[in-house]
């Protein structure tokens, strides 16, 4: 006993196709009508079981080639479907020539009984025999017409609800996302209070160079994001020596070096859909290569780390902090520009 089964999804066709050779039938399968028919043409079928929603050709299109076909019209024709559970789908599906219309899901069971007994009614001749179509061509017509439009309509209804569910969960994910990105920024000003606000500041200069670049949003998203947690390894560093006075010694300045690093141990478990922790392990590399923690050279730098590190000199020198006082802004732009393209990339602080 073969069976044809009929239908566009892979999972369906797996399901179906091991349920029937599990239970002794041999099977084939088709993706759409047009495929089937194919099949059909160059094979023996003693049963088809077809879904009706389907690209090229649909169910419906298919049971009334193969009712209108000397070769094909006495092959036991089963609906299997999800989308079509009206109960004028099913009359349409009796009228192109259906002789089952089974709705999913069907239990495993349920459904073997029912292929069984279509197979059964066959064979003892039970089976309705179905008159030519062309009588009732334009009724027909009409009513698959009006049922493909409703289903086309509620597709599409299906499809604008899903996209604004998707929405809705990609909102609550960034308000969530952008909710922990402010707590792991001030995580970090509690511990040290002369850089507080300083992150939030480092990010509006990064973006607003990089916009002044003309680099892309991705890439800015990913500047802001890191700059308002570039600091965040600092909490890896005793608070004594994070507002120490006096000038760091080289034991104390190995400690605060260390925080790129720290940073992104933390960060790079987070999908930020761009590569944040990258941004803040480079953000005090310099194109040198006298940076930390890596020594990175050049091109080896992402440019947005390059970005963030001149917003970072810059917001740095031109605030006061416990070692010293805030520097004249002349005297940060001289630090900059004397170290354009030999520490700073030349793009980035042109803008500045």
């Amino acid at each position: 006993m073969k069976i044809l089964v009929v239908d566009d999804k892979e999972e369906n066709r797996y399901l179906l196709d091991t349920l029937l050779t599990g239970n002794g039938f041999v099977t084939a399968t088709a993706i759409n009508g047009k495929e089937a028919l194919k099949l059909l043409r160059v094979e023996s079928f003693d049963l088809i079981i077809s879904d009706i929603l389907m690209p090229v050709m649909d169910g419906f299109q298919l049971c009334r080639e193969c009712k209108e076909d000397e070769d094909l019209k006495d092959i036991p024709f089963i609906f299997y479907t999800a989308a079509y559970k009206d109960k004028r789908d099913e009359e349409l599906a009796m009228e192109v020539g259906g002789d089952k219309f089974i709705r999913k899901p069907t239990d495993p069971d349920v459904l073997l009984k029912i292929i069984q007994g279509v197979i059964a009614d066959a064979a003892e001749g039970k089976l309705k025999p179905k008159k030519p179509l062309l009588e009732e061509e334009e009724e027909v017509f009409k009513l698959y017409s009006e049922r493909l439009v409703a289903k086309l309509e509620q597709k599409i209804l299906d499809v604008q609800r899903e996209n604004a569910q998707r929405k809705e969960a990609e909102e609550k994910l960034q308000k969530s996302l952008e909710g922990t990105i402010q707590a792991l920024g001030q995580t970090t000003e509690t511990r040290d209070p002369y850089t507080a606000g300083h992150q939030r500041r480092v990010a509006q200069l990064a973006c607003a160079v990089a916009k002044e670049m003309d680099v892309s949003s991705k890439q800015i998203e990913g500047i802001r994001v890191a700059g308002l947690m570039h600091d965040i390894g600092k909490i890896s560093v005793p608070a004594e020596i994070l507002s120490k006075p006096g000038r760091l010694n080289n034991m104390e300045f190995s400690m605060i070096k260390a925080h790129p690093q720290a940073a992104y141990d933390i960060l790079r478990v987070i999908d930020f859909n761009c590569p944040v922790a990258d941004i803040v392990l480079q953000h005090h590399e310099r194109l040198d290569g006298s940076g930390y923690p890596q020594g990175l050279k050049g091109e080896e730098i992402l440019l947005e780390a390059r970005i963030l590190s001149v917003a970072d000199v810059v917001e740095a020198m031109s605030s006061h902090r416990p070692y010293r006082p805030a520097l004249a802004i002349e005297k940060t732009l001289e630090e900059i520009s004397d170290n354009k393209d030999v520490k700073y990339d030349l793009k980035a602080v042109t803008p500045v």
